[in-house]
């Protein structure tokens, strides 16, 4: 599944790189290529149509841009696969990538993310300041999370798809895929990563607004730390009316 928003430029490259995965996944099952058009202005929807026509695809439109999270709501309830992988339009992680993905799903993993910051993977030719805040936020996921994982920031993951309906995402932005990350990992499903390979975008900008979308995961990490707390609480409560009630016995 591939949110998109006024990526015609990249939508060439894109459909190139997506033949050869589906070419593979095809061998072992049927596949379906999902696009969300999220309110396009720059006929992004029309060039998928046209240069799209060789893949097993269908594509989803927004009248109006509503974001990251949204566009990822709307391709979640219109999957019928039991597997979910989603991707990156501008390819700044190759499509080919998410075979590693799937075989990770496939050895029985709920949700496998792709992870540049993983000893084993790496990055290229991404702007350091961006890239910087990026880890620097996994960090701090990684330091009040019960899974210890190196990426929580990137949209490139499969999911099994029972358990991404489950998952609450609600922000209808970019924040959106570290909610989706963390929801599974707090409703206790088997979370893995897989190192991969972030390159930097080579058509069209990113609609990323960094410095916003920083903001809002430092107060969701505030919510998760008060999240955990009130739950760790709850449990402390449960174990002392526990005790309490033996000792009457």
């Amino acid at each position: 599944m591939i949110p998109c928003y006024n990526e015609a430029e990249g939508i060439p490259q894109l459909c190139q790189k997506l033949t050869s995965l589906v070419d593979t996944l095809s061998r072992n099952g049927g596949v379906e290529v999902l696009f969300v058009d999220d309110g396009s202005t720059d006929g992004s929807a029309d060039v998928i149509r046209r240069l799209a026509s060789a893949l097993p695809y269908r594509i989803l439109t927004h009248p109006t841009n509503r974001g990251l999270g949204a566009a990822l709501r709307t391709g979640f309830h219109e999957c019928d696969g039991e597997e979910v992988v989603t991707l990156d339009s501008d390819c700044t992680y190759d499509p080919i990538q998410a075979l590693e993905l799937v075989r990770a799903l496939r050895a029985g993993n709920d949700v496998v993310t792709g992870s540049p910051y993983h000893p084993k993977g790496s990055v290229v030719g991404v702007v350091r300041w961006r890239l910087f805040i990026s880890m620097l936020l996994s960090r701090l996921y990684w330091a009040i999370l019960p899974v210890r994982l190196y990426t929580y920031t990137s949209c490139f993951r499969a999911y099994r798809r029972e358990v991404l309906l489950q998952l609450d995402a609600p922000d209808d932005g970019f924040l959106s895929v570290a909610q989706l990350l963390v929801s599974a990992i707090l409703g206790g499903a088997r979370v893995a990563e897989v190192p991969a390979l972030l390159t930097r975008r080579r058509f069209g900008q990113s609609h990323l607004r960094t410095i916003q979308v920083g903001l809002s995961h430092l107060r969701y990490l505030l919510h998760v730390v008060w999240l955990r707390a009130r739950n760790v609480n709850r449990q402390v409560s449960i174990i002392q009316t526990f005790q309490e009630t033996e000792n009457h016995k």
